[in-house]
């Protein structure tokens, strides 16, 4: 059976507006581990395939890192979760089914602290453990999951056309949307409390949550009437600061201090996703008026924007004045680089990115921007050592089997060509191109009995895995 109907369910916090419904299809018996791991490689496909979602190797590895460690020590568990970055520049999150958490660039350049973006992330991640999607609809599975399903359409359909979107909304049922509502409301309440346990475990400041309230207010307060009219009937903000702040009293007050990448993932994420013919002046302002949160982040941030405009000299003017601050960090690092091989001094960013991996091993940015460096110049064996020498930790990375694909491709090497490539569509959950690149495999001349029947047996696998799916 299909469940095609998961692609259109789920849960999401629309921050922007402090709440939307929580969408999602259980009824007991429906949600299986076969169907969890079928929904999340639906939506996953889409993620990787979609040009809206942000494929920075640095900003994700930070957003992930964080959540990673929320899970690992706010839960003590070991659930895999899946965070995606959107671009997107309204302030959102959401859960989906299937372990899936999505976050709207607009989000984190709102965060002023770590432990305000932290709080938006242990709260999604509390809807997860609190299985919220699943028992949203067995709650109410007396009723017409229609009328749900066609407000689950609206939503998504608001996140392209709001104007089409209103109409949907207006054409739910009253009765049935806010009785979805009441629901929500204490689900977001028990997300709070079980979020709030997951940031202090995990070391970051309770406080963080009512901190990105006042934020939200703020945006809010500044973007009054943009919302459907649905969303702002509904405001549960100050329920939500009350019953949050009788909580705090149970947490012993600290102010942690932001990790100084925190302010350099905000500025490069700002530097590519705002418009690039207006982002220079942005941060040339913030800096002339001091309005930054970081000084040397607004550097860092303006350099990346000479650089997505191809003005390399102002780049490395600018990256000149942050060097001079002697400051620390990988992401400075990279950045040096980017700015070497845009003036094409080729060797020196090679020699910058060994010297890069000695000071920060398995450092993900550095083995990617340095195997594309190799590869350019038609040095594959060296490409093949390093990943497969840093492959370990990124084993279900695809960018590290597109690299190892281009390497063996230039070598004519075509069986592992296409088997890597294989690999890296399986790990962006596309298993039907990973079978059609699995197949070219096994057609290929290769007189190596072993690695005809590794790929031999791994196509096998893949059908199997594929045909278990479709059911």
């Amino acid at each position: 059976m299909q469940k095609v109907i998961f692609l259109l369910l789920f849960f999401s916090t629309k921050l922007f507006s402090y709440e939307l419904p929580e969408l999602g299809s259980s009824f007991d018996g429906l949600i299986n581990a076969s169907d969890e791991k079928r929904i999340k490689f639906q939506i996953m496909q889409q993620v990787y395939s979609s040009s809206s979602v942000i494929n920075d190797p640095e900003i994700n590895d930070y957003l992930n890192n964080m959540g990673q460690e929320l899970i690992d020590s706010g839960t003590g568990s070991r659930k895999e979760i899946n965070f995606f970055l959107v671009q997107d520049n309204s302030i959102n999150a959401f859960a989906m089914l299937g372990n899936v958490i999505g976050i709207h660039s607009g989000l984190l350049l709102a965060a002023n602290t770590e432990s305000e973006l932290a709080s938006v992330l242990s709260h999604e991640i509390a809807h997860l453990t609190q299985k919220h999607l699943l028992r949203l609809f067995d709650s109410q599975k007396k009723n017409s999951y229609k009328s749900y399903l066609a407000l689950a359409i609206a939503m998504l359909a608001a996140r392209s056309n709001p104007q089409i979107a209103t109409g949907a909304i207006t054409a739910a049922s009253a009765s049935q949307t806010q009785n979805l509502l009441d629901y929500t409301r204490s689900n977001e309440q028990e997300a709070d409390r079980i979020g709030l346990e997951i940031l202090d475990k995990a070391g970051y400041d309770p406080k963080g949550f009512i901190d990105f309230f006042s934020t939200l207010q703020k945006f809010n307060n500044f973007s009054a009437g943009a919302a459907p009219a649905f969303l702002r009937t509904h405001p549960i903000t100050s329920d939500r600061i009350s019953d949050i702040q009788d909580r705090l009293k149970d947490y012993k007050y600290f102010q942690k201090k932001n990790k100084f990448e925190f302010y350099l993932i905000k500025s490069k994420l700002k530097a590519f996703t705002l418009n690039k013919n207006d982002v220079i002046d942005i941060f040339k302002n913030e800096i002339k008026m001091k309005r930054y949160l970081n000084e040397a982040s607004a550097h860092y941030g303006l350099a990346y924007s000479y650089l997505r405009k191809n003005n390399i000299s102002k780049a490395r003017e600018t990256f000149s004045m942050l060097e001079s601050m002697k400051l620390e960090s990988p992401l400075i690092v990279e950045l040096n680089a980017n700015i070497l091989i845009q003036e094409k001094k080729y060797q020196e960013a090679y020699d910058l990115y060994r010297l890069g991996l000695q000071i920060y091993p398995f450092y993900r940015a550095f083995i990617i921007g340095i195997s594309n460096l190799i590869l350019q110049f038609n040095q594959p064996d060296k490409v093949i050592e390093l990943v497969e020498n840093y492959l370990s930790p990124y084993e279900k990375d695809p960018i590290f089997y597109k690299l190892l694909s281009k390497a063996y491709n230039q070598k004519g090497n075509y069986l592992l060509e296409h088997e890597n490539l294989s690999d890296a569509y399986y790990f962006q959950f596309d298993i039907q191109n990973a079978i059609s690149q699995m197949d070219l495999a096994t057609k290929t001349n290769s007189e190596n009995f072993f690695e005809k029947s590794r790929v031999d047996h791994r196509l096998k696998e893949l059908k199997r895995e594929a045909e278990l799916m479709n059911n």
